[in-house]
Formats: structure tokens, C-alpha cells, sequence
């Protein structure tokens, strides 16, 4: 497996020494693990922006009108 070499924060390393000592994974594999699950939420937030935005152009290009929150808000009784 590839190796990097990565600087973290003090508190970093602490929280990851804890983590180690809590679930009996070795360094690697915690850093692992948290660095596929940041990258993959990573692409998520790309992803649902691009949607977004596309929803977006979509209705500025219908010339449909948006509801002002206030008046979906008293409507729902909040």
C-alpha cells in the first residue's frame, strides 16, 4: 500500500492516539478510513452543489416565481 506523510494538528494526533487505543486499529488503518469517508463526502457536496446550481438555471429559465419564505412559513403555521 502507498505511504504519505501528512502534518496535523496536536490535538489531531491526540485524537487519533485516542482512537487507536479505543478500537484497536493501528494508525493506518484509522487515517484510511477517515480519509475515504471525507474525500466520498467530498464529492457528495460537489455533487449535490452542481445539481443545485443546474436546478437553479432551470428555474430562473422557466420564469416561474419563488415564494418569499416568510409567506411559506405563515402558510405552514411556523
Amino acid at each position: 500500500m502507498p505511504a504519505i506523510r501528512v502534518s496535523v494538528k496536536q490535538e489531531t494526533l491526540h485524537n487519533l492516539e485516542t482512537a487507536v487505543r479505543r478500537t484497536g486499529w493501528n494508525e493506518s488503518q484509522i487515517t484510511d478510513e477517515a480519509l475515504t469517508k471525507y474525500l466520498a463526502e467530498l464529492e457528495e457536496d460537489a455533487e449535490d452543489a452542481r445539481l443545485a446550481d443546474e436546478a437553479y438555471v432551470r428555474f430562473m429559465e422557466s420564469g416561474g416565481q419563488a415564494i418569499p419564505a416568510e409567506e411559506v412559513y405563515r402558510e405552514l403555521g411556523l
